[in-house]
């Protein structure tokens, strides 16, 4: 039986890493923000690059883009967390990942990138850009 147990603690450990290769590889590359109240003509993408970075674009009558970094936690038996930094304080922040395929990126803020819990809740919702 012993001879198991480290078995057992190796192929969970290369699930959890798999896991976290394989979260990183869906949510790289380029996705639109669905905002969801009237916005008009405004257009905003989000590029998460395979380097970390991230670039966000809002076109409106002209572009406006800035950069921050982003990183994903793998965590065991529950959904993985975004960290977004470097963009600003409305954005920055620890972010559950509530839903990431082919199509659809949800994200929900759960903690500011200090660790504060207090008034964090930000859910921003995206589709995959082509």
């Amino acid at each position: 039986m012993k001879i198991f147990t480290p078995i057992i603690f190796i192929v969970l450990l290369s699930v959890i890493f798999s896991c976290q290769k394989n979260k990183e590889e869906k949510i790289t590359g380029k996705w639109q923000f669905v905002y969801l109240t009237n916005a008009g003509n405004t257009v905003q993408t989000w590029s998460f690059n395979s380097d970390n970075s991230l670039i966000r674009s809002i076109i409106t009558d002209s572009t406006i883009s800035d950069t921050a970094k982003w990183d994903i936690q793998a965590k065991a038996f529950s959904r993985s967390d975004l960290i977004i930094t470097s963009l600003n304080y409305d954005i920055n922040g620890v972010y559950e990942v509530l839903t990431l395929n082919k199509k659809f990126l949800i994200i929900e803020r759960i903690a500011f990138v200090d660790g504060n819990t207090d008034g964090t809740f930000s859910r921003l919702e995206f589709v995959k850009s082509k």
